[in-house]
Formats: C-alpha cells, structure tokens, sequence
C-alpha cells in the first residue's frame, strides 16, 4: 500500500447563512489555500453568531463548500415574493476551478437547491466574484 500526501487536501473555502422561518438573514464566508473545508465552513458559522444571529427561530448552517487549494467563488444573493405572497432572500455560493461564470452557474445552482420557489427569472445579484 502506498500513502501520498497531497497538500490540496487541506485547502479550501466555505460558506454558512443564517435563516429564520426559511428566510435568509446573513451570509458570511472563508475561502484561503490553507484553509480545510471545515475550517473555513466552521469560521463562516462562526461570523454569523458574533453578529448575534442565534436567536431564537434563527438558524446558522453550513450552505456549501469546498476543497480547492485555489479557485474562482461566487456569492448570490436574490429577493423575491413567494407564490404565498411572502417576501423571501436567499443566497448561493458557487466554486470553479475553471472560471467565474461557472462558479456563477454553481452559486445559482446552490440557491435553487435552498430556496425551491425561487427561478431565475426573478432575478438575483453578484455579491461577490474572486479568486482565492
């Protein structure tokens, strides 16, 4: 058997929200070549409790990431009213090794697969576009 070490293995980035009754309230996110998945998602969640969202009915949880030494991430964010009428914010985050826009596609994918009501025709903004 043969063991190899690969320094890709603890590099990558991450990102939490915090929800309250499906609602996004916050995001926050790590991405570094040093930094491990975990770590990153753990330090995101982190962010958001010393902003003070762990009230009651609020939720912090890890929404995506991902382990890449470097990588191109996005972050989406939308504000829409539900088929019920309600007003709703939702985030995504994306990653890609190959390109911004396919980190785009990725965070769209990521807000779709959290917010089901949402579609793109209601359209959605970049909070933020880098290579870490």
């Amino acid at each position: 058997m043969t063991l190899i070490w690969a320094d890709d293995a603890m590099a990558g980035a991450g990102c939490a929200v915090a929800k309250r009754l499906g609602n996004s309230l916050a995001i926050e996110w790590v991405a570094a070549p040093d930094e491990s998945v975990e770590s990153a998602i753990h330090k995101a969640k982190q962010k958001l409790i010393e902003q003070g969202y762990r009230k009651k009915g609020q939720d912090v949880h890890a929404q995506a990431g991902i382990g890449l030494r470097h990588a191109h991430m996005v972050i989406v964010k939308t504000t829409y009213t539900t088929m019920t009428g309600r007003t709703r914010t939702s985030y995504g985050c994306g990653y890609s090794p190959r390109s911004a826009a396919e980190a785009e596609r990725a965070a769209l994918y990521d807000l779709r697969n959290y917010s089901w009501g949402w579609k793109p025709e209601l359209g959605y903004e970049v909070l933020q576009s880098f290579r870490y």
